[in-house]
């Protein structure tokens, strides 16, 4: 019955929904990391629909929210590993949805 109380306490502490994505994001996060620099830009403008474009390539199950949910998240974890960088992004709630 303690297996039982332990993994009924695990799954109540566990928020994420769809567990795929948080097995992804590990791989995704490495490949677009470099989209969200501010000194990767392109004339001035940001690299982050390429990073759609990355994301739908290497995972083509994803759908667009999945896809976007990734990037979002991904933007997110880049601002609070690099906060001398969060200035010159938009916040993860500025991020466009791209539809390639």
């Amino acid at each position: 019955m303690s297996e039982q109380l332990a993994q009924a306490a695990g799954a109540e502490t566990e928020r994420r929904r769809n567990l795929s994505l948080r097995v992804a994001f590990d791989d995704a996060f490495l490949m677009i990391e470099p989209f969200f620099d501010p000194q990767q830009g392109w004339a001035g403008q940001s690299l982050e629909l390429l990073a759609y474009r990355v994301l739908r390539e290497n995972f083509p199950a994803l759908n667009d929210d999945e896809v976007h949910a990734l990037v979002v998240a991904a933007h997110r974890l880049y601002i609070d590993r690099h906060p001398d960088h969060s200035s010159h992004l938009p916040r993860p709630s500025e991020l466009r949805r791209a539809h390639l």
